[in-house]
C-alpha cells in the first residue's frame, strides 16, 4: 500500500512524503529515508518502478514500512534548500514525531542513507530517538572538515557544484563557468549566483577545528551512538577517510556489534562499466541494508560482515578479508626510500636534492580521476611531476592502511602545496591507489621560504595485494586535480588574488614512505 501526502512542517512549509507498506499491513518496522536526488512530481509509474528496486524492494521484501522523503526545497517538497542546517534536522524530527502516530507503527524505527542521505539522518542524532534501533551509513562522515581539508589543501573546492546543485531552485546560476572560478575563490558562490552563502563559503575559510566545524550537529553523534551502525565505503570514495575516524571513534560496546564494509568503489559504491582494473566479486549486495536490520532483530546472522570487524576488498587479489578496523595495529612497517634518480630503496641514499617548478596557471600534471582505481599518466610525462618506483616484488605481498609520506621539502615561496599518489604497477601500467597532500604553512605554520620542512603525513587507508613482478610508485607533484590549486603565496587560498610560480625541492636522504605489511596477525580470513 502506497500513501503519499505533503506533511505540513511546524513553519508551514509542506514536505513531499511517501509511506509504503509491506504486503500484510499492519504493526512493523519502519526505515526511514530523506533525499534531495528526486523529481519534484513523480508519477505513479515511477513509484511502481522505484518501489520494485533497491532499496524499496529489499526493504518491502523483508516486512518493512518506508518512510520516504524529499528535504526541503527540493523534489516535490515546497520551502528553500540550505544544506546541513537547523531545518532540515527539524524536518527529520517532525516527521518521526508524525510516524510514531500511524497505525503500522511497531516502536521500531531504523535510519539508511548514503551521501547527503546520510548527513540528514545524522543531523538528528544528538537528539534522543530511543525508538531508533540500527542505522546504515554510507559514503558520508559525521565531520565536514574531513571531508573538505587534507593537510590544509581544500579538496574540489569543498564539494562547490554539488552546493550550486543543491540551491539552484532559488538561486540559479547567473555566471559562466571561467568567471566562477576566479580568484579569489571565497567570491565563487556570489559571482556564481548573485549572492554570498556563508554555509558554503565557511567551509572554504575554515580549515582548522574552529568554531565553524564546531556548531555541526553531528558532531559528536558517533562518540555517543548508542545503536549499531553499519558503514559503508570504497577505498577511492573521498569520505573514506571520514568514515575510518568515525569506526575508530565509536563507543567500544557499540562497535563490538557494528559492522564496516569498504569495496574498491568510489563515492557510487559501484566498480565503473568502463574499469581499467579487473576486480573480481567487486559488487555491493543490494540487499545489504535489508539484511543488517534483519540481523539487529535476530532474524539470522549479518551475511556480509561478523559484529566487530571491517570487511574489506583487497585490491589485487579479488579477496574479501576481515579485519578489526582500518589500521592495523600488530602490521609490520615497510620502508622505501625515495632517491634523486627516481626509484624507491630499501636504503636511504646520500643527501641530494631535485626540484621542479610549479605554476598556479599552467598546471601540466595529470587530470586522471581519483574517485576510483583507473591507469595513470607514464612515468615522465609531466615536467612538474617527480616519479619514484621500486623494484618489481620478489614475492606477492598485502597491504593495509595509510600510506606514510615522510619528506624533507623546500620552496622558494612563502607557502606552497605538495600533493603525493600512490600507485600500483601491473605489466608496466600505473594505477592509482590512494593520494595526500599538505601546505608548507601547515605542516610548519613558522615555515619561511627557503628553509627546509619536514612533511610527515599520510593518505586515507587502502588495501592492496603488490604481485611477484608488479611495482610500486610514488609521483610527488603540487597539484591534483583532487584539491584547490595552491598560489604559492602565503594567503589564505581562498582569499589570495595572485599566484606566484614556485621553485619546488624534494631532499633526499630521510624521505621515505611507508605501508603497513598485512599478516596473520591483522586479518581474519
Amino acid at each position: 500500500m502506497i500513501t503519499e501526502l505533503m506533511l505540513p512542517a511546524s513553519d508551514g512549509v509542506r514536505l513531499y512524503t511517501l509511506l509504503a507498506l509491506p504486503e500484510g499491513g499492519g504493526p512493523c518496522p519502519t526505515v526511514f529515508l530523506r533525499t534531495p536526488y528526486d523529481a519534484p512530481s513523480p508519477t505513479r509509474e515511477a513509484l511502481e518502478e522505484r518501489l520494485g528496486r533497491e532499496p524499496f524492494f529489499s526493504f518491502l521484501s523483508h516486512g518493512y514500512a518506508v518512510l520516504f522523503q524529499h528535504c526541503r526545497g527540493r523534489g516535490g517538497s515546497e520551502g528553500v534548500c540550505v544544506p546541513y542546517s537547523e531545518e532540515e534536522r527539524r524536518d527529520g524530527l517532525e516527521t518521526l514525531a508524525w510516524l510514531r502516530t500511524l497505525p503500522h507503527y511497531n516502536g521500531e524505527v531504523f535510519f539508511s542513507g548514503g551521501s547527503y542521505t546520510a548527513s540528514v539522518l545524522l543531523l538528528m542524532l544528538d537528539e534522543e530517538i530511543p525508538d531508533l534501533c540500527g542505522i546504515v551509513v554510507r559514503v558520508q562522515t559525521d565531520r565536514l572538515y574531513h571531508r573538505n581539508f587534507i593537510g590544509g589543501m581544500n579538496r574540489s573546492f569543498s564539494g562547490f557544484s554539488w552546493w550550486l546543485s543543491m540551491i539552484r531552485r532559488h538561486l540559479p546560476v547567473k555566471a559562466p563557468e571561467e568567471e566562477i572560478y576566479a580568484r579569489p575563490y571565497r567570491e565563487m558562490m556570489r559571482r556564481a549566483v548573485g549572492e554570498d552563502l556563508p554555509a558554503f563559503t565557511g567551509t572554504l575559510l575554515h580549515d582548522r577545528y574552529d568554531a565553524f566545524w564546531q556548531n555541526d550537529h553531528r558532531l559528536r553523534v558517533i562518540e555517543t551512538m548508542r545503536v549499531p551502525v553499519l558503514f559503508v565505503s570504497g577505498w577511492y570514495d573521498y569520505y573514506i577517510y571520514g568514515m575510518c575516524s568515525m569506526w575508530e571513534r565509536l563507543p567500544a560496546p557499540v562497535r563490538s556489534r557494528s559492522a564496516f564494509l569498504v569495496g574498491p568503489w568510489g563515492h557510487g559504491l559501484r566498480v565503473p562499466e568502463n574499469a581499467e582494473y579487473p576486480l573480481p566479486d567487486a559488487v555491493l549486495p543490494p540487499d545489504h541494508a535489508a539484511a543488517w536490520f534483519d540481523s539487529l532483530r535476530g532474524k539470522g546472522a549479518f551475511p556480509y560482515a561478523a559484529p566487530g570487524t571491517l570487511r574489506y576488498y583487497l585490491i589485487g587479489s579479488g579477496r574479501w578479508l576481515s579485519a578489526p578496523g582500518p589500521y592495523p595495529r600488530a602490521a609490520k612497517k615497510d620502508v622505501w626510500y625515495l632517491t634523486p634518480e627516481g626509484a624507491l630503496r630499501r636504503d636511504p641514499p646520500p643527501p641530494a636534492a631535485r626540484s621542479y617548478r610549479y605554476d598556479p596557471e599552467d598546471r601540466a600534471v595529470p587530470r586522471d580521476r581519483y574517485d576510483f582505481i583507473c591507469r595513470g599518466p607514464e612515468k615522465g610525462k609531466y615536467p612538474d611531476v617527480l616519479s619514484f618506483e621500486s623494484e618489481p616484488f620478489g614475492e606477492e605481498t598485502s597491504f593495509l592502511g595509510p600510506v606514510g609520506f615522510f619528506a624533507d621539502v623546500s620552496s622558494d615561496c612563502d607557502d606552497t602545496a605538495f600533493c603525493v599518489r600512490v600507485y600500483l604497477v601491473e605489466d608496466g601500467v600505473a594505477y592509482n591507489l590512494a593520494d595526500t597532500a599538505s601546505t608548507l604553512l601547515h605542516a610548519d605554520p613558522a615555515y619561511r621560504r627557503g628553509s627546509v620542512c619536514r612533511l610527515e603525513i599520510e593518505t586515507s587507508p587502502v588495501a592492496v595485494t603488490v604481485k611477484k613482478g608488479c611495482a610500486l610508485r610514488v609521483d610527488v607533484s603540487s597539484y591534483s586535480d583532487a584539491y584547490a590549486p595552491h598560489a604559492n603565496t602565503a594567503e589564505h587560498f581562498a582569499l589570495a588574488t595572485e599566484t606566484r610560480v614556485a621553485e619546488n625541492t624534494l631532499h633526499f636522504g630521510q624521505t621515505a614512505v611507508t605501508l603497513s605489511r598485512l599478516t596473520g596477525a591483522d586479518q581474519l580470513l
